[in-house]
């Protein structure tokens, strides 16, 4: 795809705020790691480059292929990106700026500039570059150079921060990939659409398609675009793990057999799940167990059904990109003799929900919040048996009850009950409530109104008499980016 406008920058939090806000204007945007050799970059077929550095220490752009700049592709440079180019092509610069600086922003008639005013700005720590001749002044900041382009090479630079809800940071993307690098604005629904299921065709032409459903969204768009690209060729199933919340096993397959109109299969590898997670503390193990124990699952399933010849995983760009394991899509795995098709892959969270949306998925899917691939076990404070999961599920059902039932579900990012040992009193337990709303730089703990608290505090405490102690979590929480 000619139109995809590709990100480098150290910071995946910048990488990903970056490749959402084209996106979210309809632009193709792929984040990929900042050390990529510019020959493995062009396998994507860019129609533009974008390095970011946030840093004007000397080591910045290490790593960073500098062929990229001579590729024939356009490229913007931002933040401090743009001095250490300046010294790069023979210039200087020093940093003049504080955090939060007023300065009076003055722009060029170019199409990287369009519909962005000049005037009063307060922008982070800025350098003042010395320009050798091969560059040309573009932008000022109370008449120092912040921006130039380069007079051989379809290059920008800029010192403008990239920041969330920032109309002009929006339009300068905009401009670059469009104006300058001439990407159509394609990057929709439909699109996206035809797209995966071509993906799921190229990669299922014969045999059965294999499609595991949690009730989340991620496996629940792949399994409808699975349907629509082999029909009833598609086998979903749903394995039981023992760590769901509260009937959540029973209205997932009812939802897709009953309103989504697919039959799934159920396995039930509870004591599977809970046999291997026994003792386990660390978050990581349980993830890293709960994941292994799932492919195993599957696994079995090829050997009952050898006319599986594909298996449609939900993995999606978060997962990617907060691992850096971004390739291109051609070097999807196969497993043996079969396949693995990841039709989402390149797709972050809130595109997975709109995409959801645009599919006429129920609304029981398209607003579940998203849950740990290991479940309710990531939420038992240190090791996990079955009686601390049931008392878990019991208490987070309480909560969810009262959120919902005071609508502030509509308000919140997410909602759920923690289990600890109660210190205090030995052979009890401590339930932590939590409930965040989104911000700029992650999530932070919503002001629920004191009744709703109180009431669920008073029914767990009520209901389930090993619980000694409830209380409400107001911790802060970063990389709200990473999941959204």
């Amino acid at each position: 795809m000619k139109d995809t406008t590709l990100v480098f920058c150290r910071d995946v939090q910048q990488a990903g705020l970056v490749a959402r806000t084209l996106r979210y204007r309809e632009v193709n945007c792929l984040p990929l790691p900042f050390d990529t050799p510019a020959a493995e970059a062009l396998l994507h077929k860019p129609g533009g480059i974008i390095i970011i550095a946030d840093s004007y220490e000397s080591d910045a752009l290490d790593g960073l292929d500098f062929s990229l700049l001579s590729c024939g592709v356009p490229v913007l440079a931002l933040g401090g990106a743009a001095a250490h180019l300046c010294s790069h092509f023979g210039g200087d610069f020093s940093v003049v700026g504080d955090e939060h600086t007023s300065v009076t922003l003055g722009l060029s008639n170019e199409p990287l500039f369009e519909e962005i005013d000049p005037g009063e700005r307060k922008l982070g720590s800025l350098a003042e570059l010395t320009l050798p001749e091969a560059l040309e002044p573009i932008a000022t900041a109370t008449e120092r150079v912040i921006g130039f382009k380069h007079r051989a090479l379809d290059l920008y630079a800029m010192q403008y921060p990239i920041e969330r809800n920032d109309p002009d940071a929006a339009q300068l993307l905009y401009n670059f990939a469009v104006n300058v690098c001439g990407a159509q604005p394609d990057w929709t629904d439909d699109a996206i659409i035809d797209r995966a299921v071509s993906r799921i065709r190229e990669m299922a032409p014969k045999g059965r398609v294999l499609c595991a459903v949690s009730g989340g969204v991620d496996s629940a768009v792949c399994a409808r675009l699975a349907s629509m690209a082999v029909g009833d060729r598609l086998v979903c199933v749903f394995v039981e793990t023992g760590l769901f919340r509260k009937d959540e096993p029973e209205r997932v397959i009812r939802t897709y057999m009953e309103t989504m109109g697919l039959v799934v299969a159920h396995v039930d590898a509870s004591e599977t799940f809970l046999r291997a997670l026994s003792g386990v503390s660390s978050a990581n193990d349980k993830e890293r167990i709960a994941s292994q124990l799932m492919t195993q699952v599957l696994i079995k399933q090829l050997n009952y059904d050898p006319e599986i010849r594909t298996i449609v995983k939900g993995t999606n760009f978060n997962d990617r990109l907060f691992g850096f394991a971004a390739e291109p899509a051609e070097k999807e795995t196969p497993l043996g003799d079969v396949a693995v098709c990841e039709p989402i892959n390149d797709l972050f969270k809130v595109e997975i929900r709109r995409l959801a949306t645009a599919l006429d998925l129920p609304a029981v899917i398209t607003a579940r919040q998203s849950f740990p691939s290991s479940g309710l076990a990531l939420r038992v404070m240190g090791s996990v048996d079955a009686e601390k999961l049931q008392i878990l599920r019991e208490a987070d059902a309480i909560f969810t009850e009262e959120i919902l039932e005071g609508g502030h579900d509509r308000r919140l990012w997410q909602y759920y009950a923690t289990l600890t040992y109660n210190p205090d009193r030995t052979g009890s337990y401590a339930v932590i409530l939590r409930a965040t709303q989104a911000a700029q730089n992650g999530a932070y703990s919503a002001r629920l109104p004191f009744d709703v608290l109180e009431r669920a505090s008073e029914r767990i405490l009520a209901d389930l008499p090993v619980v000694t102690r409830v209380v409400y979590d107001l911790t802060p929480s970063a990389h709200y980016g990473e999941l959204e």
